[in-house]
């Protein structure tokens, strides 16, 4: 496997996470030793274990002199968990392969600076795109410290938005709702206009995919 394919299994195990780690980010890691995946983990829920400490942990054998593939910069801070950085260090792990920094001013270089200070391989930028792109909720956030918001609405084909008798029915198709459905489980939270609250008084839970319910 290549060094993009291992960061590619990084993301993918880092979704596990969605709905349990805000305002957290989406953290996969996976662990590689002799061309063989010997430890794999993700942030599991907020305030719990990073990525990184539970593939080490989770790791078959000792992960001394492997290489260490994470979507995203390891932390150097102490923060609800010690930082990774030190468990990496600790473990004499010898190779870490990013997919890009963490824009987070308490982590942003400094994990980085710490590995490559204790002589261990630094490799930035690995499907750098697609792993931005996993935590677009919380770079927004980082960056601009505004909630990142996704306008959601619905109509008919002659542009009405309601039944004409006002009765409570969809109009939208059931793939259409159910794609709204994943996109509840990943948000903390659901805003509706107080019309929709008065006639209609929706539940805004999710039902139709896996995850945890937003607020509303």
């Amino acid at each position: 496997m290549t060094d993009e394919s291992y960061i590619k299994l990084a993301i993918e195990i880092a979704k596990k996470g969605n709905g349990n780690v805000s305002p957290n980010p989406l953290v996969g890691c996976v662990i590689v030793k002799d061309d063989r995946i010997i430890g794999a983990g993700f942030h599991e829920r907020f305030g719990e274990s990073h990525a990184e400490v539970n593939a080490i942990e989770n790791s078959k054998e000792d992960v001394k002199g492997s290489t260490l593939y994470v979507n995203l910069e390891p932390c150097s801070h102490i923060g609800k968990t010690a930082p990774c950085v030190d468990r990496i260090i600790e473990k004499k792990i010898k190779r870490v392969e990013i997919g890009t920094l963490d824009m987070n001013p308490l982590v942003s270089g400094k994990g980085i600076k710490k590995l490559m200070s204790k002589g261990i391989d630094i490799k930035v930028g690995v499907l750098e795109k697609e792993c931005i792109a996993l935590n677009k909720f919380f770079f927004k956030f980082i960056s601009q410290k505004l909630p990142y918001v996704t306008l959601k609405a619905a109509q008919t084909i002659d542009g009405k938005i309601a039944d004409f008798s006002g009765d409570s029915k969809w109009i939208s198709c059931s793939s259409s709702r159910r794609y709204v459905h994943e996109m509840r489980s990943k948000y903390d939270a659901v805003f509706v206009g107080m019309g929709t609250v008065k006639k209609d008084d929706p539940s805004l839970t999710v039902r139709l995919a896996e995850g945890r319910n937003p607020k509303r």
